[in-house]
Parts: C-alpha cells; sequence; structure tokens
C-alpha cells in the first residue's frame, strides 16, 4: 500500500514542530507537507490522507475547515480548551490542546490511516471480484457452447479430409487452402478437449474440497462432543 500522507495547515511553528517531533519518534511516519493557513486555497488537498488544523487565527478557521470540507478529506482540528468548536455543519474531529495532545492527533489520524487503508483494499477486492466473475461467466459459456462448436468443427475436419481423398480434382492452390482449414480444425479441437480434461479436474479439485471442509467439521464436532 501507499505511503499515508498528511496535510498539517498552522500558522504557529510550535505547533507543527511538536506535532512532527511526535510523529517522528514513530517506527512508521506518514508524508507531510506544512501549510500556512493563508495558503490554503492554493493547495490540492486531494492529495492528502488527513488534513490536521492547529494554530490558526480564529477568523480562518472556518475559511480552512470549509476549503477542506470542499475537498471531502477527513480533518482533525486542534483547538485551546477556551475556543469555540467549529459549526455542526462542518464534520471534523476536535482534539482539544491539553496536555498529551500530539498522542491524541496520532491515535485519530492512525485509524483515519487505517480506515483508508481497508477502504482501498475493498475498491481493489470488488475490482478483482469483477474481474472473476466475468471471467467465470465466459468460462461457463465456453463450457456451455463447446459441444456445439466441436460438432461444428467435426463437420468441418470430416470435410476438408474428403476433399483432401483426391487431390488431383484440385487445383494445387485450393489443395493447399483445404490442407490449412483442416489443420487449424484439428488444432480447434485439441483446444476443446483441454477444456473437457480442465472441467474434470476443477469438479475432482471441488469434490476434494468438500471432502476436506466435511472432514474439519467432523474432527471439530469430535472434539466438541
Amino acid at each position: 500500500m501507499k505511503q499515508p500522507f498528511a496535510l498539517i495547515i498552522s500558522d504557529d511553528p510550535q505547533f507543527s514542530q511538536a506535532l512532527l517531533s511526535r510523529w517522528q519518534q514513530e517506527r512508521s511516519a506518514p508524508g507531510f507537507t506544512l501549510v500556512h493557513g493563508d495558503l490554503t486555497a492554493e493547495i490540492d488537498a486531494q492529495s492528502c490522507d488527513v488534513a490536521i488544523v492547529g494554530g490558526l487565527r480564529s477568523a480562518a478557521v472556518n475559511f480552512v475547515l470549509r476549503a477542506l470540507e470542499m475537498a471531502g478529506k477527513p480533518v482533525i482540528l486542534v483547538c485551546g480548551e477556551a475556543e469555540d468548536e467549529p459549526p455542526a455543519q462542518i464534520s471534523v474531529r476536535l482534539v482539544r490542546k491539553r496536555q498529551g495532545w500530539e498522542n491524541i492527533v496520532l491515535l485519530v489520524a492512525g485509524e483515519i490511516f487505517r480506515g483508508e487503508e481497508l477502504l482501498a483494499r475493498s475498491e481493489q477486492s470488488e475490482q478483482a471480484n469483477k474481474e472473476l466473475t466475468t471471467e467465470a461467466q465466459l468460462g461457463r459459456y465456453m463450457l456451455a457452447e463447446r459441444h456445439a462448436l466441436n460438432n461444428a468443427l467435426t463437420s468441418v475436419l470430416g470435410n476438408a479430409e474428403l476433399l483432401m481423398l483426391d487431390p488431383q480434382k484440385l487445383p494445387a492452390e485450393a489443395f493447399s487452402q483445404i490442407e490449412t482449414i483442416r489443420n487449424m480444425a484439428v488444432r480447434m479441437h485439441e483446444i476443446l478437449q483441454r477444456f473437457s480434461s480442465l472441467e474434470k479436474e476443477l469438479k475432482i479439485m471441488e469434490q476434494q474440497a468438500q471432502k476436506d471442509v466435511a472432514g474439519k467439521r467432523a474432527i471439530a464436532a469430535g472434539g466438541m462432543s
């Protein structure tokens, strides 16, 4: 998975330094970008996994939060005990700036990173499942139609071989073309035979898997009795 990325927005150098110093004590830290509150409108918040806001002028806080809300990214707001909470319509994780606030920010950000990772894995699994479903449907169609295709190939192959029994009646060029048709029909027939072999192998594997599951259930039931 890609390295998580945190956007820290603050006008207070001590706020940023305290947060970075604490995070660098961890074995794994995210990537960082530090941004002054006045420059928030120029930042591409879509590239971050979480935005951490603190140490801003009170007049700038709501503007910054609304700009981040438009990007749809999680926001952690660190504010003093006496500072007002953000408007109810703005969704943020609020951390009060009391002793140990840096640890709380790390915990909240860690949960956000894990949530983003799980979401990314879920999306990958969903995409992989769609691809497997499509391939399974194609495979089922091929297995269902292989008899009709094999009958058609048998007809093509039989007629080609009949024509080739008396090559004197055919122009040399036509004989060569019919021979090519016969050879390609034989190759296609061999491919269809592999489909049949594969179907048998899959059925055997499925039966063995069912036996293994039944055996495990029997062992588990015996252990409980």
